[in-house]
């Protein structure tokens, strides 16, 4: 029974994970979730695991989906769940492959930088990377089909004059073959790409029938399809794939051959929101709203496990004020802290990267530790700030400049160790790798190409062993989930870092992406004039309203999370413009409240220019926009009232 059942009825991602192999400590999660896996019955709670920036919650939920994903024999598990957490994690780390079933799995990180049809926190594009992943992860296994979901995904996308090539590109091989297959063994027999066009090109006479013909026989009925198809694309049918895709899991479950258990991990939950601070509770619960609808629709007893990850605890009971129908009450949740290492698992650490002299050791571990006043067994270290301490022994003695323990006696205040960190690391470097990692904290994301550029542009050397070099630092990650060999860069080093390298960086990177039509320029013309960059970004997002491309709209929604914003009425520009956005797709409260903050932030820019027209002007137009969707709403007082305030600041001197 999902969530939603139970409450109500449903409504018609380093290099090659080198990181893994260093991995420590984490014991009891390790157990939490092999019992989640392998106990029956299952459990109905979702586990949240919430700690502070850099404690390692990426790495935990990696280290979980590539070694805990395993469902065992059950006299295999009985044997096994009665070791102590440590012994349970490692004889699981090297448990026999033809001894256990992979449970098929899917992780998904909104952290990670959105490219193209790659954007992790977007109500569309978020669901068909999960379903992409979960579907390659159970590669061959046919008792995964998204049915009723990858029917609404193909008339979604075609409705929006996706192609052939940009659709298949957007689901796992062996699902499109499979589709295609049955389509030429029972209509025509030509092709598979032949068929499959004629699936999803609406020149092709009979489209729609033979579309609901192979969907009919593979299980979906034309009642569904019909009401699917009814639907409004991107008011109502976008709100209801989360509904779909959690119908789909819940029916392989049920099947006599479905899988035992599935596991969804989703990271850093906090991105829904980035920068932003101080959003009414509608706006705040709109953000992850779509994930809020996924996770009810889940049947979670019938063996689907939930892990997501973040830095704050959700705030999703609250939601039942503003959204009832997508609030996960309290008990539904299992909430779990990621703290700091202990001082064995330091240790541990440290051994297993090569650093094995106890003086060493210690002194790192007191740097690194968050109460480094307490004794020394009772200290808890940073994880982040450990890693970087080890990034900067090891590469020392390759600049001629070994380290010792008193290297590291004088330890700084706790939130200036990142800083001194990072400094200490850029100072024992060579000139090309300070340079390439200051270049490179100006990328959201970068690949190999991206370093070639930047080397090419800033004269720094681009060549293959650097590159590896720069990988293996313990605050590079890998970006799977943006293809191939991407990689991020940690935002504490991004943050703080303000050389030359990064303004050059920027202009780079601008020019690149503007050159290839990418949204991203914005970013980093942000960077480099914030105010030139919200007006481009204004320009671009309501000209992506106007001409109905809704996808591009969200893009730049999620981009306006990293933007900087320095003055009450670029604020109110950026505010009309979603406010407008809302209204479109329907979402009333929403965009009330946008038109709001709109006109709260023009009034404080008249505070201190109260007659500059541009300002006035805008409050109006506001204004007689929020008292436009009054009157639609019914909401005759208010709407008079906001045409009259609009006509005020209009006529204003």
């Amino acid at each position: 029974m999902s969530i939603d059942d139970d409450l109500q009825p449903l409504a018609s991602i380093t290099e090659g994970d080198r990181a893994l192999e260093l991995f420590t400590d984490r014991y009891s999660f390790t157990r939490l979730l092999a019992e989640r896996i392998n106990e029956d019955p299952a459990g109905k709670e979702i586990l949240f695991f919430h700690g502070a920036g850099g404690n390692g919650k990426s790495l935990l939920l990696k280290y979980l989906q590539k070694t805990v994903c395993k469902r065992l024999l059950p006299e295999q598990w009985q044997q096994l769940r009665s070791l102590p957490d440590a012994e349970l994690s490692h004889r699981l780390e090297t448990w026999p492959s033809t001894q256990y079933l992979p449970v098929p799995s899917a992780l998904l990180d909104f952290g990670l930088t959105p490219q193209g049809e790659v954007q992790p926190k977007d109500r569309f594009y978020g669901l068909l990377l999960l379903r992409k992943a979960l579907g390659e992860s159970a590669a061959g296994n046919a008792r995964l089909r998204f049915l009723r979901y990858d029917f609404a995904c193909i008339w979604y996308l075609h409705s929006k004059g996706k192609s052939l090539d940009e659709i298949k590109s957007l689901f796992p091989l062996n699902e499109m073959a499979g589709l295609a297959t049955t389509a030429a063994d029972t209509l025509t027999g030509n092709p598979v790409g032949a068929v499959l066009k004629a699936f999803i090109d609406f020149g092709v006479q009979g489209w729609s029938e033979k579309l609901t013909l192979q969907f009919t026989k593979r299980g979906v009925d034309k009642a569904t399809q019909a009401d699917i198809r009814s639907k409004d694309l991107d008011r109502e049918l976008i709100d209801e794939l989360p509904r779909l895709f959690a119908e789909d899991l819940n029916a392989a479950m049920k099947q006599h051959d479905g899988p035992k258990r599935i596991a969804l991990f989703f990271d850093t939950h906090e991105a829904f929101w980035g920068s932003q601070r101080n959003l009414s509770r509608e706006v705040y619960f709109f953000q992850d709203e779509w994930l809020r609808r996924l996770l009810r629709g889940l049947d979670l007893q019938a063996g689907i496990v939930v892990v997501v990850a973040g830095r704050d605890q959700p705030q999703w009971p609250q939601a039942r004020a503003v959204k009832p129908k997508t609030a996960i009450p309290e008990d539904y949740l299992h909430l779990k802290e990621v703290g700091h290492l202990k001082i064995e698992d330091a240790r541990a650490y440290l051994e297993k990267v090569g650093i094995r002299d106890a003086p060493m050791q210690d002194s790192l571990i007191t740097y690194a530790s968050v109460n480094p006043q307490e004794p020394l067994e009772r200290r808890e270290v940073h994880p982040l700030h450990l890693g970087l301490c080890t990034d900067v022994v090891l590469e020392a003695p390759e600049n001629k400049q070994p380290l010792t323990p008193q290297d590291f006696a004088t330890v700084p205040e706790f939130d200036k160790k990142g800083e001194e960190l990072i400094e200490r690391l850029l100072r024992y470097v060579n000139e090309d790798m300070r340079y390439a990692i200051h270049a490179l904290s100006a990328c959201r994301a970068f690949d190999r190409q991206i370093y070639q550029l930047l080397g090419t542009q800033l004269s720094f050397v681009t060549d293959e062993p650097t590159f590896r070099r720069l990988k293996n630092f313990s605050f590079v990650w890998q970006a799977e989930q943006r293809g191939e060999n991407w990689y991020r860069i940690h935002d504490l080093l991004r943050r703080l870092d303000d050389a030359p390298e990064v303004e050059q960086a920027h202009q780079v990177l601008a020019e690149h992406y503007q050159a290839q039509g990418e949204i991203e320029g914005i970013y980093h013309i942000n960077r480099l004039n914030w105010s030139q960059g919200i007006d481009l970004w204004v320009k671009v997002f309501d000209q992506a309203l106007e001409l109905s491309r809704y996808e591009l709209c969200r893009a730049l929604l999620d981009m306006r999370r990293e933007l900087v914003i320095q003055t009450p009425f670029k604020q109110g520009l950026v505010s009309n413009s979603e406010g407008q956005y809302f209204q479109t797709l329907a979402l009333y409260e929403e965009a009330q409240r946008e038109y709001t903050e709109a006109i709260s932030a023009y009034e404080q820019a008249l505070i201190g220019n109260p007659e500059e027209t541009a300002t006035l002007n805008n409050k109006g137009l506001s204004l007689q926009r929020l008292a436009d969707l009054q009157a639609a709403l019914s909401q005759h007082g208010l709407a008079q009232a906001s045409y009259e305030a609009s006509i005020v600041a209009f006529d204003a001197p």
